[in-house]
């Protein structure tokens, strides 16, 4: 079956999701998402695109980009081929590391591209790796009004008026209204309760979930570092395990060492 042609935009402004084959994740220690921001602002140079935000999570990626003289399919081609062929050399690996097709979704009007800049930007604290949207690392939530790595700050500035640009400084969650839009514009990125059960007990070897919080605190905290980096959002473990959000959250964070990479705990 064909393939359905890519939806191109009038502002040539996309919301584009990159996404790991299976939900792995894309970035094991922060030297590789340093090494994406890097290789990000070479195919923003060679190819005119203008990023206008940005967002790393541990299994996907969101940036939010205007196209100039390249369609987005290449630049995100460009992208894709060089952070795999540098990530497939570094680990040692072969093959394909994102899914065959990212997705991009044209952004026509200022209320949904504030809208959109929020959600990527809530994205960390929504995955429960943050508290504040602009305390996180390795999103453009950051350096909003001033210059950042990889970004066209000045471009963003251009597009909204000064007013809406300054509520968007103050407002960094989505309002219910800005959910709302989402929820029927984009596609849910939350795995399904089976699949995420599924894993649940791939990862733990055991024949019903009821029998989780019977293991060790050490072996829950294993499981529920690799199903987080499947992408299995904590309210979905806690809803699972009967555990609390906190409770899920903890084990998750307590079994991540300080360099930032999620490691199985000794």
């Amino acid at each position: 079956m064909a393939r359905q042609a890519r939806q191109l935009s009038e502002s040539a402004i996309y919301h584009v999701m990159m996404r790991g084959i299976n939900r792995d994740a894309v970035f094991l220690e922060d030297d590789d998402r340093q090494r994406f921001i890097d290789l990000l602002d070479l195919v923003r140079q060679a190819s005119g695109c203008l990023v206008l935000a940005y967002c790393l999570m541990p299994n996907h990626i969101h940036l939010v980009i205007q196209t100039t003289a390249e369609p987005v399919g290449t630049v995100i081609k460009r992208l894709g081929v060089r952070y795999v062929g540098w990530f497939n050399r570094k680990y040692s690996r072969v093959g394909h590391l994102f899914q065959d097709r990212f997705k991009s979704l044209p952004v026509e009007d200022d209320a949904y591209l504030v809208t959109l800049l929020r959600y990527v930007w809530n994205n960390p604290v929504e995955a429960g790796l943050i508290d504040q949207a602009d305390a996180y690392q390795w999103s453009s939530r950051r350096y909003l009004g001033r210059p950042g790595p990889a970004l066209d700050d000045v471009r963003l500035r251009q597009l909204l008026p000064a007013e809406v640009f300054a509520e968007l400084r103050e407002e960094a969650a989505p309002s219910p209204a800005d959910r709302d839009l989402i929820a029927r514009l984009e596609p849910t990125q939350q795995l399904p309760d089976h699949v995420a059960e599924h894993l649940l007990l791939r990862a733990s070897r055991l024949s019903d979930v009821s029998e989780f919080n019977a293991l060790s605190t050490t072996q829950r905290r294993q499981i529920v570092c690799e199903l987080r980096t499947r992408g299995v959002a904590y309210r979905q473990i806690a809803r699972l395990t009967g555990m609390s959000n906190a409770g899920v959250r903890w084990l998750h964070l307590s079994g991540i060492p300080a360099d930032g990479q999620q490691g199985r705990p000794t």
